[in-house]
């Protein structure tokens, strides 16, 4: 296992975006002595560098251990696998690079008991793992196999278990799995792709081609997935007592396509959408789950400023007693963007800019336990080594998002 060199260099950045708070940037370790004059556990920056320069880390997800810091999972050179663990100051504590077969770690992590669990594959069988980590062991161990899900792509938590989507070369369609509680597959259903993407799907997985936005997610008493059907990738709303099909928003190939999906109350949905290039926001719109539509006629709030077919990220808050629907984006200038709107009316309440030296962008974001928010990102170190970003905002900073002077 390669780990990181003893040697630290901090540098202070102020200036991020309207706001100004310290920021750290860990030049060639992730280890620190150092006490530092602020208070990192309310707002910290930090980049963690490796001084290798042939090597490559693209953050995929991350879940927060409770008080206790954060556990970020990581793809290098491409997909490799490679964990992350720092506390909830962002200081690093441990490390691990997994063996070299087990690739595509995809989003989907998970805290349970103590224990960190998360999704990858086997490089030459292609069957999904599912893996388990902890501070005891500061590793990653073999926990399952699944030697008949193959290219796994996505992975949620849900009320009473969790939901793999994965892509079957076999039959030519999209799978979702539903595990219990304990990871054992309740049960599994299958949605039939007119057309061969397999070559679409090994671009996604190895990162030699366009990335795709997989994603699944609850809808009350139904299940979502987005991935391909038919002959697009598509929205589909499933029976989450089997899986059966029951409506579709249907993209057009992968050039338009629903980007995010999030359940907010009765049918009704904060969602995105991009087509050829162009960024659409929809911060509340009643869904018939039932039926079957086209992404292009969901009209919603047009973004210029965001990067074509960007990546969105969602998520439903309560902050300090209002409910608003959070989007993580990244724009053109190379910032983190986060819109916040409000949950009932859909009106946008307020934006933040994170990004001032190096170029950022969005990969996803948790509240903490302190009323803050802690964003993933990745960055370009140099212009070119890409990098894992993480940033801490207050729960005063997330409070003036959403009511700005």
């Amino acid at each position: 296992m390669y780990r990181f060199s003893e040697s630290l260099m901090k540098k202070n950045i102020s200036t991020l975006s309207s706001y100004i708070f310290f920021v750290a940037i860990l030049a060639t370790s992730f280890s620190c002595t150092e006490v530092e004059d602020y208070a990192p556990a309310e707002s910290f920056m930090k980049i963690y560098n490796n001084p290798s320069f042939g090597s490559s880390y693209i953050p995929i997800d991350m879940v927060q251990a409770g008080s206790n810091g954060y556990f970020i999972l990581s793809a290098y050179n491409k997909w490799n696998t490679y964990i992350l663990r720092v506390d909830s100051a962002g200081e690093f504590m441990w490390d691990y690079n997994l063996e070299e077969n087990l690739v595509n770690p995809i989003e989907g992590v998970f805290y349970e008991n103590g224990s960190f669990f998360f999704f990858c594959m086997d490089e030459i069988s292609l069957a999904t793992h599912l893996m388990k980590s902890d501070d005891g062991t500061k590793s990653a161990s073999v926990e399952r196999v699944y030697s008949d899900i193959i290219y796994p792509l996505h992975a949620s938590v849900v009320d009473d278990g969790y939901l793999l989507e994965s892509y079957n070369r076999e039959s030519y369609s999209t799978r979702l799995s539903k595990f219990n509680a304990s990871f054992g597959e309740s049960w599994h259903e299958e949605y039939e792709v007119e057309q061969d993407v397999e070559e679409s799907i090994i671009s996604h997985l190895a990162r030699i081609g366009d990335r795709l936005p997989f994603f699944t997610g609850q809808a009350g008493n139904r299940y979502f997935l987005n991935g391909y059907y038919n002959y697009s990738m598509s929205l589909l709303w499933v029976n989450a007592s089997g899986g059966a099909l029951t409506g579709v928003i249907n993209g057009f190939r992968d050039e338009s396509v629903m980007s995010s999906a999030l359940y907010l109350d009765g049918n009704y949905f904060a969602l995105s959408r991009y087509s050829y290039g162009e960024n659409v926001v929809i911060p509340r719109m009643e869904i018939n789950t039932s039926s079957i539509g086209i992404s292009t006629e969901l009209v919603g709030n047009i973004h210029p400023e965001i990067v074509p077919d960007a990546f969105v990220h969602s998520q439903l808050l309560n902050i300090y007693g209002q409910k608003v629907i959070i989007y993580a984006t990244s724009t053109k200038a190379g910032e983190i963007l986060l819109y916040a709107y409000d949950a009932t009316s859909g009106t946008l309440v307020g934006t933040y800019h994170i990004g001032h030296i190096n170029p950022y962008s969005a990969i996803d974001f948790t509240t903490t336990t302190d009323g803050g928010l802690a964003i993933l990102g990745n960055t370009f170190v140099n212009g070119r080594f890409s990098r894992i970003a993480l940033i801490k905002l207050s729960a005063l900073q997330l409070d003036e998002l959403i009511n700005p002077e």
